[in-house]
C-alpha cells in the first residue's frame, strides 16, 4: 500500500510539478517532443550554451545542461576526438589514410572539430551514415566546403554499401558508435557487431561507446519520449556483457574504459 502511494506521489511530482518547469527549457521541451536521444539534442549539449522559451526557462535550461548526464555526454565528444586523433597519428606514421564510418552519427561535430585540428587533413576521409534528415541537414550545414560526406542510411544495412565501397576502393579503417546501442535489443547490437567487421578494413578500429547506468535515469524515464512517442527506457550493459560479444565475433585487442560519472563505457576493438 505505502508503495503504491509512493509511487503515485512520484509520478504527480514528475508530472504535474516538475514537466511545466522543464518544458520552458529548450532542451526540455525537445527531450518531451520525442528528440531526447536525437542527434540534435545531443548536438545542443555539446554546444552547451542555454536557451529557453522564457527568461526563467533559459536558467531551467542551464541547469539541466549542467546535470551529470550532459556533463558526461560533453565529456564524450573530447574522448572520441582524443580517440580518433591518436588512430589518426598512428596511420600517418604508417603512410595509410584514416577512413572513418559513424555510424547513427548525428550530425557529428566532434569529427567537424577533429578535422580543422588536424594539420595532415589529406590523409582523412569521413562518411557520416544517419536515418534522421534533420541531424544530416546540421551535420551538411557545419560541414561546408569540407571532405566530410553525410548519407541518409538504414544502419543496420551497411552490407549495402559494399557495392560501392569496392567500386571506389574504399573501406573504412575507423567505425564510430556512440549513443545508438542502448535504444536496441541483444540481437541487434550482435547483427550490428558482426556486420561493422565484415565491412571494415583488415586491422580497422571500432570505436564503440555505450552505457552503463545513467545518473538521471529518473528524470529521462519519467519525461523524456523518443521519436516513436515511447518511453524514454534505454537498455544498459554491463561492460563483460559487450565484450563477449565482440571476442564471438573476432574482434582482437578489446579494451575498455568507464567515465568518471560511470556513464558511458568506451570499448576499442580491432578486426
Amino acid at each position: 500500500m505505502f508503495k503504491t502511494i509512493y509511487h503515485k506521489a512520484e509520478d504527480f511530482f514528475y508530472k504535474k510539478i516538475l514537466k511545466p518547469i522543464i518544458f520552458t527549457s529548450r532542451l526540455g521541451r525537445r527531450s518531451m517532443f520525442g528528440y531526447g536521444g536525437s542527434g540534435l539534442n545531443i548536438d545542443y549539449i555539446y554546444k552547451n550554451v542555454p536557451s529557453g522559451y522564457t527568461k526563467f526557462g533559459k536558467i531551467i535550461d542551464k541547469i539541466l545542461l549542467n546535470l551529470p548526464a550532459a556533463k558526461s555526454t560533453r565529456t564524450r565528444k573530447e574522448k572520441i576526438i582524443k580517440v580518433l586523433r591518436e588512430e589518426i597519428h598512428k596511420n600517418n606514421l604508417q603512410n595509410k589514410k584514416t577512413k572513418i564510418v559513424d555510424l547513427a552519427s548525428g550530425p557529428a561535430r566532434y569529427l567537424v572539430e577533429l578535422y580543422h585540428s588536424e594539420k595532415k587533413k589529406d590523409n582523412i576521409e569521413i562518411v557520416c551514415i544517419d536515418n534522421d534528415i534533420a541531424s544530416i541537414k546540421l551535420g551538411k550545414r557545419l560541414t561546408t566546403n569540407l571532405p566530410i560526406l553525410y548519407r541518409k542510411g538504414d544502419v543496420f544495412k551497411i552490407h549495402k554499401y559494399k557495392k560501392i565501397s569496392e567500386r571506389h576502393c574504399w573501406k573504412p579503417n575507423v567505425v564510430v558508435v556512440s549513443g545508438f546501442y542502448e535504444f536496441l535489443d541483444d540481437n541487434l547490437v550482435k547483427e550490428s557487431l558482426l556486420q561493422i567487421f565484415e565491412e571494415m578494413d583488415y586491422e580497422g578500429l571500432l570505436f564503440l561507446i555505450t552505457q552503463m547506468n545513467n545518473p538521471n535515469k529518473k528524470l529521462l524515464e519519467k519525461l523524456g519520449t523518443t521519436r516513436s512517442k515511447k518511453a524514454w527506457t534505454l537498455i544498459y550493459r554491463d561492460p563483460s556483457t559487450v565484450i563477449k560479444w565482440m571476442e564471438e565475433v573476432g574482434y582482437k585487442d578489446i579494451n575498455f574504459e568507464i567515465d568518471f560519472w560511470k556513464m558511458f563505457v568506451y570499448y576499442k576493438g580491432r578486426k
